[in-house]
């Protein structure tokens, strides 16, 4: 398999800015999603009009004027989402395999995406994050409840980058306890309770 060059990944880069911005742009400007009409959940930030314009609008620019002419294409379009999955959780301590494994519908659709303007795939990515970010703080606010077992010989994997993705909610709840123990550890060290 060949190599992707110093441009390739400039380029690859640039169309996964472009999601992650796209979605971050959803924050301060989408709508709330109807359900009856959308992959998305219920009450999910939604791509609006003027963000599929500028899918579309960014997807001729890298293919037309980039000097480069980029071809957005399935090869890209894997490329692109295993860069926006790892923009999200890179430290694999987020999404299960099993959320993956949903995700992979959308692998070679993020190049017809961009095309035509239909956005929703990476939304529907970003909302499932969301929900797990916010089950994570809620799970890390509780384990605050009692104080954490000293007594456990064990360590912490601070990069998790190259580890295998947590296959279900145990393991995320093992990385999350040494996670806040390592985080209470600190605080003890520098004399707070």
């Amino acid at each position: 398999m060949k190599t992707p060059s110093r441009l390739q990944h400039r380029s690859i880069a640039l169309a996964a800015t472009f999601l992650l911005v796209t979605a971050v742009l959803a924050l301060s400007g989408s709508s709330i999603a109807p359900a009856s009409t959308s992959i998305l959940p219920p009450n999910a930030i939604a791509p609006t009009e003027r963000q599929r314009a500028i899918a579309r609008r960014v997807g001729a620019i890298l293919e037309e004027a980039h000097y480069r002419h980029v071809v957005i294409d399935d090869k890209m379009s894997s490329q692109i989402f295993d860069r926006y999955i790892e923009s999200l959780d890179g430290q694999r301590s987020y999404f299960t395999t099993a959320d993956l494994k949903g995700f992979e519908q959308w692998r070679y659709r993020f190049d017809d995406m961009i095309h035509s303007g239909d956005v929703e795939p990476g939304f529907a990515i970003f909302a499932r994050f969301q929900q797990v970010n916010r089950e994570r703080l809620e799970t890390a606010l509780k384990m605050l409840d009692k104080e954490p077992d000293w007594t456990l010989d064990e360590s912490m994997e601070y990069d998790r980058k190259d580890a295998p993705w947590p296959t279900g909610t145990a393991q995320l709840d093992a990385i999350w306890r040494k996670r806040v123990k390592n985080d209470a550890l600190s605080l003890l060290l520098t004399g707070k309770s």
